[in-house]
This record gives C-alpha cells, sequence and structure tokens, in this order.
C-alpha cells in the first residue's frame, strides 16, 4: 500500500519500520509480508531517480583521488542503487566468515528465498582450480528493485511504502526507540515495535551517528559507528595471450568439472584458497580472467612474441592461432578492515541539516602486494602448463599510485560482531545496549571478501525478518 499522507498513520504502532527501500530494505519487507505481517518502508526519494537529490548524497572525500564520488556512488529513490547494479551475484564462501560471528550454514537456509527475490537461476560452485587457487562461478541477476517491486508493494496488504519521507533522527532512551522523526512536507513522529537503518553502505554510517548526536541517552555504549569501512578496489592486473587447447588440456589433466564456455564475452573467475592466503600473508581477491579474440596483429601479440618466440612459435606450428585468445586479468580485491578508514559527520549539512558524510578511504600496501602475489602465482600457472604468457602491469613492483575503479561496494561501518569494542551489531543486527534498533546492509559485513555483496545482503535481510518474529 502506498501512504500518500503521513496523517493517516501517525498514531499507527507498525511492527517494524524500514528506513530506505533498497535491496535490503525492500527483502526485508518481502520477508515480513510473507509471514503476515505488516510493515512500513520510508524512502527519503520518489519512485524515480531525480536531480534535486543530488545535494542530500553529496559528501566529503579524505583519501586517494581515485574513489568515487559519493553522489555518483548512491541512490536516493524507491529501490535504491538496486536500480542499477550490476547484477553479479555469488556467496560469501565458509572460510570467509571466520570472523564474523554467524557461519555460512547460518545463511544457507535463505538461499531459495534470494535467488527468488534476485530471479537467478544458477548453482553456485567453488572449485579446485590449482594447489592454491580456487574457480568459482558468478550468477547474474537482471532485477531492477524499484521496477520489479513497486507495483506488487502498491497492492500489498502488509507492505506500506511512503516516498519522500527522509528520517531525521531516533526519539527514546535507556535502550529503547520509542518513536523516529521523519520529514514529508512537515515533521512527523513515526512509531514502531522495531526499527531498521537500511539505508546502504555510507548513510546506515551516517544516520546513526547523526542519531547517537542527537540523543546520546539512546546509547549505554560507546560503539565505533563508520569505522572499518570498506570497498572493493577494482583493477588491471596483467594481460597476454592464451592457448585455449592447452587450457582445456590443463582442465582434463586435474578433472576440472565447472569449466565455462568461453565466448568473447565471458571469463574465469579465480580465488585465493585459505592456505594460500595465510601462507603469503594476503588479502583475497575475485580474478577475472576475460577472453577476447586475439588478432595476429594486435600490439599484445606482437609484445609476446618478443617475450615469448617459443609460446607463439608453437601456436603457429600447431594452427592454433583459431583457438587464442587474448586475455586481460583484472581484480575486485578484498580490503583489510582498517579502524582508521571510516565514515564520520563533516560540518557541512545537506539542505534538512544532517551533517554530510565524510569518507575516509585510501589503498594500503598490503593490498598493491596482495594483488601482485596472486597475480604471480597464475603466471607460474599459465608458464608451467604452457598455457599463455602475461605481463604484470608496473605498478605492481613499484610505490607509484595506481588507479582503482572502485567496486561501488560500500561495505562496513556498522560492522557485526560479538564485541562492542569493535562492532556495532550483534549477529542478529540489533544495535549493542538497544533492544529493537537494527542495521540492515552491507554495512554490516565484518570482512569485504572477494565477492559481490548484493546475494549476502538479501539473506542476512530474510534473516533479520525471521528472527524478528520469533523473538
Amino acid at each position: 500500500m502506498i501512504i500518500n499522507n503521513l496523517e493517516e498513520i501517525k498514531n499507527k504502532n507498525f511492527f517494524a519500520i524500514i528506513v530506505g527501500s533498497g535491496p535490503a530494505g525492500i527483502s526485508m519487507a518481502l520477508g515480513l509480508e510473507k509471514k503476515k505481517i505488516e510493515c512500513l518502508i520510508i524512502e527519503a526519494g520518489g519512485l524515480n531517480s531525480s536531480t534535486k537529490n543530488i545535494p542530500y548524497l553529496k559528501g566529503v572525500f579524505i583519501g586517494d583521488s581515485d574513489y568515487n564520488t559519493l553522489e555518483n556512488s548512491r541512490g536516493r529513490q524507491f529501490g535504491g542503487t538496486g536500480n542499477y547494479w550490476g547484477g553479479n551475484c555469488n556467496p560469501i564462501q565458509e572460510d570467509e566468515f571466520s570472523d564474523w560471528p554467524i557461519a555460512k550454514t547460518d545463511l544457507d537456509k535463505y538461499i531459495n528465498g534470494a535467488k527468488k527475490i534476485l530471479n537467478i537461476k544458477k548453482k553456485f560452485f567453488l572449485e579446485k582450480f590449482s594447489d592454491n587457487l580456487n574457480l568459482y562461478n558468478l550468477d547474474w541477476s537482471d532485477v531492477k528493485f524499484g521496477d520489479k517491486y513497486f507495483d506488487h508493494i502498491k497492492k500489498s496488504k502488509y507492505i506500506n511504502l511512503s516516498l519522500n519521507t527522509v528520517y531525521l533522527s531516533g526519539n527514546g532512551g535507556n535502550g529503547q526507540v520509542t518513536s523516529i522523526n521523519c520529514f514529508k512536507d512537515k515533521n512527523y513522529k513515526l512509531r514502531g515495535k522495531n526499527y531498521i537503518l537500511s539505508c546502504g553502505g555510507i548513510e546506515n554510517s551516517r544516520l546513526l551517528l547523526w542519531t547517537k548526536n542527537n540523543n546520546p541517552q539512546l546509547f549505554k555504549y560507546n560503539l565505533p559507528i563508520g569505522n572499518y569501512y570498506m570497498d572493493h578496489p577494482f583493477h588491471m592486473v596483467a594481460d597476454g595471450i592464451l592457448n585455449y587447447k592447452n587450457l582445456q588440456l590443463y582442465n582434463q589433466k586435474n578433472n576440472i568439472k565447472k569449466v565455462p564456455f568461453i565466448t568473447c564475452e565471458s571469463s574465469y573467475h579465480l580465488s585465493s584458497n585459505q592456505n594460500f592466503i595465510k601462507e603469503k600473508k594476503i588479502i583475497n581477491s575475485g580474478i577475472y580472467i576475460s577472453f577476447l579474440k586475439a588478432n595476429i596483429y594486435n600490439s599484445i601479440f606482437k609484445q609476446v612474441r618478443c617475450m615469448a618466440p617459443n609460446f607463439i612459435k608453437e601456436i603457429y606450428e600447431n594452427k592454433s592461432t583459431k583457438s587464442s585468445y587474448q586475455i586481460e586479468i583484472q581484480i575486485l580485491q578484498e580490503q583489510e578492515p582498517l579502524f582508521d578508514r571510516k565514515i564520520t559527520l563533516n560540518k557541512n549539512s545537506d539542505p534538512l541539516g544532517i551533517p554530510l558524510p565524510e569518507a575516509h578511504w585510501w589503498k594500503t600496501k598490503l593490498e598493491r602486494t596482495s594483488a601482485r602475489t596472486i597475480t604471480e602465482e597464475i603466471a607460474k600457472i599459465f608458464l608451467k602448463n604452457n598455457i599463455a604468457r602475461i605481463g604484470l602491469k608496473e605498478y605492481l613492483f613499484n610505490d607509484e599510485n595506481y588507479v582503482t575503479s572502485a567496486g561501488y561496494h560500500q561495505l562496513g561501518g556498522t560492522r557485526m560482531g560479538s564485541s562492542i569494542k569493535d562492532s556495532v551489531v550483534d549477529k542478529n543486527l540489533k544495535v549493542h545496549g538497544i533492544n529493537n534498533l537494527f542495521i540492515n546492509g552491507s554495512s554490516v559485513f565484518r570482512t569485504g571478501s572477494y565477492t559481490h555483496p548484493t546475494y549476502t545482503i538479501v539473506k542476512l535481510a530474510l534473516r533479520l525478518s525471521d528472527y524478528l518474529t520469533k523473538v
């Protein structure tokens, strides 16, 4: 049901008020609807994106200059960034949960529900590629959350939606939120049993920090709100020429079953196993090996011919030019959770007086050395098995600045954990010390993993809806 006039519901007490209508908020509402439990979603934006929202999406950035501007990496409309996300999905693997207060099995029961919401069909796999690397797959979702779920919510008996409704702050004390302040043409107080911030990786931290500033007596503990912020730097680390016949022989020899069919648009996806990560003291990456049809007159072909003439000679002699590919190797890189990589409040405010976010983000030496170590491992496998010859980018070996395209995956800031010293929410996404305030979305990720986050976000949202209906 669409709520156009908040006067109609200002005295109502909802089971849950969800702040934000992105993938986290919508999935949470769908989970409650399935149990026939009524909730309210408030969305600061309208049905569509508008330039008038840019002043609300701006922020200040401190750190490496190649990071995305905040207004271009966030959304303020129904569906949030779920309206223009890339659609890639894959799960965080079991060993990646080692520092989380939950395990992969805690989310596995929500696989079918998440796949239904995201309209994904494939079965995810993780298979040994070598002693140190794994082969994995992605699935692609065609779901644009605003387009798919607006009519559904409009007709729903259990999901209420109020657009252009801005969360201002929370009221209450002694560990209990009693109401929230909102603005829709004028100020309102809305009441519910549970309150869930589901506004994205940066906005969750911003609104929670602002709530604490306005109502410090609500918080029992001095939590690290905004700290341990992460993203997924994405950059090219190598390119070269690959002999596909030799790759096929390698796959057969090593009994690799889940081999993707190669076209000019396909990729191999590799990641490091935990033994390799611990041995080399590195962080992980999702490795994307893209296959492009090779042209023997391309400069990359000429470069490889100069560096590895015997390899190119073999391609010619075996008449393998048609099965040779130019490859590009890119990585979607995990970041270590650092306390000082954080979201804070800036001295400047948006038009409603809420301070703009200030993002402190930079790349570290560990990220560069990890990228080099993993790429060198791939190069060794390719050389030993005569699969390919690749050249690593020079920046992996020096201290020069290098440009990344951040993955637009804003992670951390209200991270999950058991201790108030290094986390903001518990394993059930409840803010430490507050009985009925929850955080939902990528901001609760304790570590970034190398995976795309939306699939996990949806499963966490369904798990939270389950938890709230059982306590």
